[in-house]
This record gives C-alpha cells, sequence and structure tokens, in this order.
C-alpha cells in the first residue's frame, strides 16, 4: 500500500514539475559536457602516460570529440551506455591474450558504473562532473586497448630493432567510431586479435599454466639429480612427481623414501619432456634437463604471453599461401589456405651470425647455384685458409673472379688488395648451399638454400649458419613452389638440380617469407614447446615489456587515484 501511494506521489509531482525536471536535466547535461571540456583542455590528464604513445592517443582521444561536437560516448543521460559495459567486460578479459589488466586499472570506473545503475526504482545516475572525465577517460582506454591488441602494447615491435616485420597499420580512431556506430565495441576489439591457430593455441595454453600456476605450479627437482635409464636412484620420485605436475607422465609416482628404477615408461615421459624443450631427446637426465625441469610455472607464463605479444606484431593477413620460419624452434611450415602442407626442421645462423627477424617475398628459385662467398666470410675464413693451403680453392671446388665477373688465375690475386676479387664456389654436391637455393631479395642477403651437411639436422639444437637458413628437404619445397608450373616435372627438378649449371627459375606467383622468433609454440596434438633464446631476444624483449608494463601501472594508479578524489564522486574514499 504504501509502494502504491509512493508511486502516485512521485507520478503527481513528476506530471506537475515537468518543467522543474527538464530543467534539471539540462543542468546536468551542461554540467556534464562542462567537465567534458575541462578534461579535453588537460595538457595531460593523469591516464595519458608521459611519452609518444600517451601523446599520441591523446591527441586522437581530442581529435575524437571534436569529431563528434563534443557529446559523450559511453554516458546516456548521465547513465552507463551498453557499450560502456561492453568495454568494460572487453579490458576485463585482457589477462586472456596476455596482456597485464593492471595497466588498465578499470576497479574504480566499475565501481562508479556500478553505483550508477543502481537505486531506488531508477538508477542513481552518474555525477555531471565526474561522468564527463569518465567519457573521456574511457574514450582513451578503447583506444589504448585496441591499439595493444592490434600492434602490441605501445606498438614494443619498434623499440626493438631486431624486429623489422612491418605490421599493418591501425587506426583506432577510426575503429573506434566504426564500433559505436555499429554498436559493435565488443566485437571490434574481439576482431583485433591474430585470428592464426598457432596463436589462438598459445592463448589457450596460458590458460592451462595459469590454472596450473593456480593449483601450486610444479615441485622443484634436486638440482643434483643425474639418473641414466634403468639406473635405480633416489631421484626418480622427484623427477617422476614433476612430470606428472606438467601432465608429461601419467604413471606412478614411486616412494620419496626409498630409491627406485627408472624404468621405460618415466623414460618416455623424459623424452618427451626434453623434445618440448629443445633437448636431445636421450632420456637421461642430466644438468641441463633438471634445469628445464626447474624453470618455475611463473616464468613460463610469462614466456608465452611475450610470445602471444609477438604475434601482435605481425600484420593480420600473412596471405593464402606463405612461408613461416621460426628461429629458435628450428622448424620451417609452408602454410597455404590455413593448413600446412609442408613442414620441415631447419638450420639457422649462429649466435653471432644471427638469422635475421624480417619478412620478403620469394620470387625465384637457382638449382645448382654459384656460392658468392660473402665479403665477411672471404676476410674472415677463405683468405686466411688460402694463405694456409695453396690448394685450397681446387679442394673446395673455388674460384676467383674479378669485378666484371671473369674467372681469374688464383696465382695473380694481390693478396694486398684483395677487395678487387671475389671468390665463388661452383655448383656441385659440394658447394656450401647444395643443390638449390631459393631468393626473397632482402637487404639482409639471406635466403634459404640445400646443404650438404645433412647430418646437422638430427642435432636438437641447429645454430651454426652464417645467417641463411638451411632447409632439410629442399626438393620437397622445390616442387611445392612449383607444382602450379607443370613444365617443372619432379624428374625436370631433380635434372636441374644435379645439372652442375646454374639455372634460374622465376615464381609464377611471389609468396610471403616471414622469418620470426617464437620461443613458445604449440604444436597440432596440444604439447607446448619451450625453445632456448638462442639469440638473447626474449630476454631484451621481456626488459622492454617490463619497463613499458611498469609505465603502464603507474598512470592506471594515478588515474585511478584521481578519479576517487574526484569532488563529488561517489566512489571517493573507497
Amino acid at each position: 500500500m504504501r509502494l502504491t501511494a509512493a508511486l502516485i506521489v512521485a507520478a503527481t509531482l513528476a506530471s506537475g514539475c515537468g518543467h522543474l525536471y527538464l530543467e534539471r536535466t539540462d543542468e546536468r547535461a551542461e554540467a556534464l559536457q562542462k567537465a567534458l571540456g575541462g578534461q579535453l583542455a588537460l595538457v595531460r590528464p593523469p591516464f595519458v602516460t608521459p611519452d609518444a604513445e600517451g601523446t599520441r592517443l591523446w591527441k586522437r582521444t581530442r581529435e575524437f570529440y571534436a569529431r563528434r561536437q563534443f557529446a559523450p560516448a559511453w554516458v546516456e543521460r548521465l547513465a552507463p551506455s551498453p557499450q560502456m559495459n561492453a568495454l568494460l567486460a572487453a579490458v576485463g578479459n585482457a589477462d586472456r591474450e596476455g596482456l597485464d589488466p593492471a595497466t588498465y586499472n578499470i576497479g574504480a570506473v566499475i565501481v562508479k558504473r556500478d553505483l550508477a545503475a543502481t537505486g531506488f526504482l531508477t538508477a542513481k545516475g552518474f555525477e555531471p562532473r565526474e561522468a564527463g572525465s569518465l567519457d573521456v577517460w574511457l574514450t582513451y582506454l578503447y583506444l589504448k586497448f585496441s591499439s595493444d591488441l592490434a600492434d602490441g602494447i605501445s606498438d614494443l615491435a619498434h623499440a626493438d630493432t631486431t624486429w623489422k616485420i612491418e605490421s599493418e597499420r591501425f587506426d583506432p580512431l577510426a575503429h573506434l567510431e566504426r564500433a559505436l556506430a555499429e554498436n559493435r565495441v565488443a566485437e571490434s576489439l574481439v576482431a583485433l586479435t591474430p585470428d592464426h591457430p598457432h596463436y589462438r593455441a598459445l592463448r589457450d595454453a596460458l590458460a592451462r599454466y595459469r590454472e596450473e600456476a593456480a593449483q601450486g605450479g610444479w615441485p622443484l627437482v634436486p638440482v643434483a639429480a643425474r639418473v641414466k635409464p634403468g639406473e635405480r636412484s633416489a631421484f626418480v620420485s622427484a623427477v617422476a612427481a614433476r612430470l606428472a605436475a606438467s601432465a608429461d607422465y601419467t604413471g606412478p609416482v614411486p616412494d620419496a623414501h626409498a630409491p627406485a628404477i627408472y624404468g621405460a615408461e618415466l623414460q618416455d615421459a623424459v623424452k618427451r619432456f626434453q623434445r618440448r624443450h629443445g633437448l636431445d631427446d636421450d632420456g637421461v637426465i642430466a644438468r641441463r634437463v633438471v634445469a628445464e625441469m626447474n624453470v618455475p610455472i611463473d616464468a613460463r607464463i610469462r614466456q608465452i604471453a611475450l610470445n602471444l605479444e609477438r604475434w601482435r606484431w605481425l600484420p593480420r593477413k600473412l596471405g593464402d599461401r606463405y612461408i613461416l620460419v621460426n628461429i629458435p624452434a628450428y622448424q620451417l611450415d609452408v602454410w597455404d589456405h590455413s593448413q600446412v602442407p609442408l613442414s620441415m626442421r631447419v638450420v639457422v645462423g649462429k649466435k653471432d651470425s644471427p638469422t635475421p627477424v624480417f619478412e620478403g617475398r620469394m620470387t625465384y628459385v637457382v638449382f645448382s647455384p654459384y656460392w658468392n662467398v660473402p665479403p665477411d666470410i672471404a676476410r674472415d675464413e677463405t683468405l686466411p685458409a688460402l694463405m694456409m693451403d695453396a690448394r685450397f680453392l681446387e679442394r673446395t671446388n673455388m674460384e676467383v673472379v674479378d669485378e666484371k665477373g671473369t674467372a681469374v688465375d688464383p696465382s695473380s690475386i694481390d693478396l694486398n688488395d684483395p677487395s678487387r676479387y671475389r671468390f665463388r664456389q661452383r655448383p656441385g654436391g659440394a658447394n656450401s648451399l647444395g643443390l638449390v637455393k631459393f631468393m626473397f631479395p632482402n637487404e639482409h642477403n639471406v635466403y634459404l638454400h640445400d646443404t650438404p651437411a645433412d647430418s646437422l639436422f638430427a642435432r636438437a639444437s641447429r645454430s651454426f649458419s652464417h645467417g641463411c637458413v638451411r632447409v632439410e628437404q629442399p626438393v620437397a619445397l622445390a616442387e611445392y613452389l612449383l607444382r602450379d608450373q607443370p613444365e617443372w616435372s619432379p624428374e625436370r627438378i631433380q635434372e636441374a638440380m644435379h645439372a652442375d649449371e646454374e639455372r634460374t627459375v622465376k615464381l609464377r606467383e611471389a609468396i610471403p617469407v616471414y622469418l620470426g622468433y617464437w620461443s613458445a609454440s604449440v604444436t597440432k596434438d596440444g604439447q607446448v614447446q619451450f625453445a632456448a633464446d638462442v639469440y638473447g631476444i626474449d630476454a631484451r624483449q621481456e626488459a622492454l615489456v617490463a619497463d613499458r608494463v611498469g609505465r603502464l601501472r603507474k598512470a592506471a594508479l594515478a588515474a585511478e587515484k584521481a578519479m576517487r578524489q574526484q569532488p563529488g564522486s561517489r566512489a571517493a574514499g573507497l
């Protein structure tokens, strides 16, 4: 009865004093507009990081409101709009993508949103002054979060000169305007994540590893553990427990208080673990194996997150067909319309002559190639060998050519001025490039090629080249690349490879090649693989990420503090 009376009174007041309600509404709208304008007039609000990235996004935020005549985007009649809720929900799931939710610090926004959305019979709504500043912050938040999803954290790819794969240009402002116009804020953010099987698998692995971490992670194995297959050892129980925790081993864990036989089932688990971590799968529990077992799960979580970040540094459309080389995993995959018709092991550059991270377009194949010795190799290796052994060139099937490419008598070389000459190795089975090379012209003078040193592919660690990538299955790769050129049958390819006469064949269609660096990946059967940081890129980029995330967290905390202390804020003092 009391509720009915209250409703009648409220309705009477509303009908009799409608003009007062409209006046109050106009006043609140004017206050919101004033607060919004005041926020945009600031040189740098607390939530904007004091760096080039923050300056750029703040400029785009101001541009956004100017283009909409300074109308709010996330507040409707001082109440949270559905699109505000969609944005907060999406940012709240940032950790799923390997991003740090603390850098967006939306806790205070959610508190304000919830207070504004709840009330007796009707929503309370935001205070006008806080609504204006909140609306601007949310716009900046969208621009920041969408940029992180599209290009990575502040486009850190450009902060490390070793990463030279160009991502697509992304306009966060245009993306936001389209998302609001279509009422698809959540969907617009999902669309920015890489839609690649490797990325999705890594993201799922990240979730699994976090679950394992929440359950206590992995037990340690004594550093002194050393066990050979078939031996009885007190260390067997610790190894079994460790591998059981990471699901590498599903058998019984022996009693920790007594020595146990290192049997076949646990050996298979150790070998599986070794393969997953880029080690020789000999089943021997030795120093390197124990060291990998004792890497904390939190470190692996950071490693997976870092590799998710690297996927964001790639173009979203890699091509219908492309070649992807994972340098630290020593792996080449040919992708053809989301399928992998060809995979093979590769040999990459040594630590002091690393294979560069970049992209190119393969345009031709060279059968029975000459090897033109690069100047640094000629200076550091070929000339010293020649000076020690007069028959070196003859033994290695090499010749000397002048600046015009004309062969000259090696005995006539002026060793005081070797820059006038070039060394090259004639085509043949002993040629350092093998019987074929695959060319994607680039400033690094790096390409894919065959090799006479096939034994290297059997090793777990394969960083032995001067920078080029040696491929395990050159014939299969040549047949795939020329499969749409019927005149190049398998028989003719074999003939050209063994002709001892260089021949160039142009591809009918260029194919993109990406030489990337992912130290964490997932196999088709869901096994997470970790590779050694052969060039130290993980360590360097992790430091860059940590520095950037630290600054972002600082800005987020400053923004939250400012919001909580804002005059008139219902969330103040919370």
